[in-house]
């Protein structure tokens, strides 16, 4: 069944360059701006892989330090070159892709001509990398100052013990000093091949002449030279000892965090999408601000309107994250824990809340195609098989709640891992 924004949208287009390059065209001719977008399959957590046989091996944090080091080029800047060909750029790295975007005026050429050579040209010298070192090292502080940033990092250790997950993406003090020109240069090879990247492209544009500047671009152009196996370690069990940790809260905060173990290699890539929208369907209709348990809660104060549910997704990985600030975190855990481990029956309870509670997401998924940028941010390349904003509408459209509460039986999920955040004293 097609979503009602595919019939009064123009239709998307997806191919694939001689390279291996994937080039995604989504257009919005009302639109007077362009958004475009280069992604590679590759983000901090692949840093175990096979490079022609070889087992490599790198230090945490060295896909968001390329992602920093490679709008420098040898006799530019490759930001303030955008700034001044009249676009807005910006770059980021989650677990599994580092992505480059930019927005402009319409027919901007030059804009993403340059967007589509300085990621394929690195330059990693020595100097330049000492120098990323101590601004990625001020970066880390940052968040590590951030309170929630780290409460969440230290739920990821819990549900996903030594694995990269765990980590900062842009990795650790230490791990950042460890990383050298040769390592980012292997990193580059490896993964910034063109059949390892997408190009998305939303927005008013002549496709014919957008074809062709991206066909001769350098990422059009560019010979793919090698290909690397990425490698995934065996999950161990989630700690499940509940973790108390002392900082700088005003009031008590919980953190509880729930791995969900789907089988990612029989999955298709359309069907973890459609998981993920489910889990994220369920949290909202289970725990969302109207729900019958929060409104228990929050009547009785035992939480406040801090209180938040979130499921997250990648390849390779799913779980859900719910945090509150509390005068009762042993009570909140154990409230929190009873629903998660029988999330199943608390959907059977709310059907009759489920089309409310999915008509209000799809319309939130609606406004987004308002937004360009959010149109091409959301695309995740081959996560979910290069899925756009258009399909994840259409998944959501057509979910029943039956839909729901078979895949919640079918699927999977770890013990409840916890972590207390008390007032530090001193």
């Amino acid at each position: 069944m097609l979503a009602k924004s595919q019939k009064f949208l123009p239709a998307e287009r997806h191919l694939t360059l001689s390279n291996g390059l994937r080039v995604h065209l989504l257009p919005r001719p009302d639109f007077h701006q362009v958004v475009a977008m280069v992604t590679v399959d590759y983000g901090a957590r692949d840093r175990l892989f096979m490079d022609q046989g070889k087992l490599v091996s790198q230090p945490a944090g060295v896909a968001h330090f390329v992602e920093h080091r490679l709008f420098a080029q040898p006799d530019y800047d490759a930001f303030s070159r955008l700034s001044e060909l009249g676009a807005n750029a910006n770059a980021f790295t989650t677990q599994t892709r580092t992505s480059y975007y930019l927005s402009t005026t319409v027919g901007n050429q030059a804009a993403l001509q340059e967007l589509l050579t300085f990621t394929q040209e690195p330059y990693f010298d020595l100097a330049t990398v000492q120098r990323e070192q101590e601004i990625i090292t001020q970066e880390i502080d940052m968040y590590e100052d951030d309170i929630n940033s780290k409460l969440y990092r230290l739920i990821l250790a819990r549900l996903y013990p030594d694995d990269p997950l765990g980590q900062d993406i842009a990795g650790t003090v230490e791990s950042v000093h460890q990383i050298t020109p040769e390592q980012l240069q292997l990193a580059f090879s490896s993964f910034y091949q063109p059949d390892n990247m997408d190009v998305v492209v939303t927005g008013a544009f002549d496709e014919t002449r957008l074809l062709s500047l991206i066909e001769n671009s350098p990422a059009g152009q560019r010979v793919a030279a090698k290909s690397v196996i990425k490698l995934v370690s065996d999950l161990k069990p989630v700690i499940t000892t509940p973790l108390e940790v002392p900082l700088n809260v005003v009031r008590n905060k919980v953190v509880l965090g729930q791995r969900w173990e789907l089988d990612f290699a029989k999955l298709s890539r359309r069907d973890i999408l459609r998981v993920t929208i489910i889990g994220s369907l369920a949290i909202d209709l289970v725990f969302g601000e109207f729900s019958p348990t929060y409104m228990t809660w929050y009547n009785d104060g035992l939480i406040d309107d801090n209180f938040s549910a979130d499921f997250d997704a990648e390849r390779h990985f799913a779980y859900l994250t719910i945090a509150a600030e509390t005068a009762d975190p042993e009570r909140v855990i154990a409230a929190v824990s009873q629903v998660l481990n029988d999330l199943t029956a608390q959907v059977s309870q709310l059907t009759t809340s489920f089309n409310l509670v999915k008509n209000d997401a799809l319309s939130r998924l609606i406004n987004k195609l308002n937004q360009l940028e959010e149109t091409a941010i959301r695309f995740e390349g081959q996560t979910f098989d290069e899925a756009t904003l258009q399909d994840e509408i259409a998944i959501l459209q057509a979910l029943t709640v039956n839909d729901m509460i078979t895949v919640l039986t079918q699927t999977a999920v770890s013990p409840v891992a916890s972590i207390i955040a008390r007032p530090d004293m001193l």
